[in-house]
């Protein structure tokens, strides 16, 4: 007779992933939108069978109290990836802005700032210092640490990221992206972001394209960088497959 064992308590299973280093990275292409040439790599956790999905993971990780910990981990196996990204492409990691804020997080940014990294912050909450965060972005861009705002356009966060770091990179949100093809009202906004990333001299990003028809939307508005499962799923990095339109 087969015995099931009832699953673990997720703050238990959060501290199993880290203990035993239970974490592969998938590398998803950010491309140039006219010809298909990779820039980025960005690279994206993954907890399989332990967690349904990373979101899952860092929140039992940070309601356990090793949330850090946690995104520490998946930053060194991240890095470890750097030999294999292409010349003149940059590797992008994900990091909370209580992350970045440790110290030993951004001595390993430093570690690896001349190899071309950059971080994308992933802050879903208000900050209450922001001189003390943008204290650190400008030690890391300095060294030459590329600093993106993620989520752009899905709330109150993002724009605070934007006004107060001055980002090097500024990701449109999925849920702009996403039916941007046949929604003016999400044309008009992407249309004046690229006015905004241009005028303060940003890379702007579009994530979650899915489809042709985004795809020609976004480029028709100016939008230069790309990111979605239509030009290239999260994958090892030697079997990335870009789609290059036509």
């Amino acid at each position: 007779m087969t015995v099931t064992l009832p699953p673990l308590p997720a703050d238990r299973t959060a501290r199993h992933v880290l203990s035993a280093q239970a974490v592969e990275m998938a590398f998803q292409p950010v491309v140039e939108l006219y010809d298909g040439t990779v820039k980025a790599y960005e690279a994206l956790a993954r907890f399989d069978p332990h967690f349904i999905s990373p979101v899952h993971a860092f929140k039992a990780a940070s309601d356990a109290g090793i949330g850090v910990e946690l995104e520490l981990l998946a930053i060194e196996q991240a890095l470890l990836s750097l030999d294999h990204i292409p010349a003149g492409a940059w590797l992008s990691t994900n990091l909370s802005v209580e992350a970045l804020m440790n110290p030993t997080v951004i001595n390993t940014l430093l570690a690896h700032a001349d190899r071309g990294i950059g971080v994308e912050l992933t802050e879903h909450t208000q900050v209450h210092d922001y001189e003390a965060l943008v204290q650190v972005t400008n030690e890391l861009r300095a060294a030459g640490v590329l600093i993106a705002v993620d989520d752009a356009g899905a709330g109150f966060a993002s724009l605070s990221h934007i006004l107060q770091l001055r980002p090097d990179i500024i990701k449109l949100d999925i849920t702009l992206t996403r039916g941007i093809d046949t929604d003016p009202v999400r044309g008009a906004l992407a249309r004046s972001l690229v006015s905004f990333a241009d005028d303060i001299g940003a890379m702007l990003i579009a994530e979650g394209i899915e489809t042709f028809a985004e795809h020609e939307k976004l480029r028709g508005l100016g939008v230069r960088l790309g990111q979605g499962f239509y030009m290239g799923s999260p994958g090892p990095l030697p079997t990335a497959q870009i789609a290059v339109p036509a």
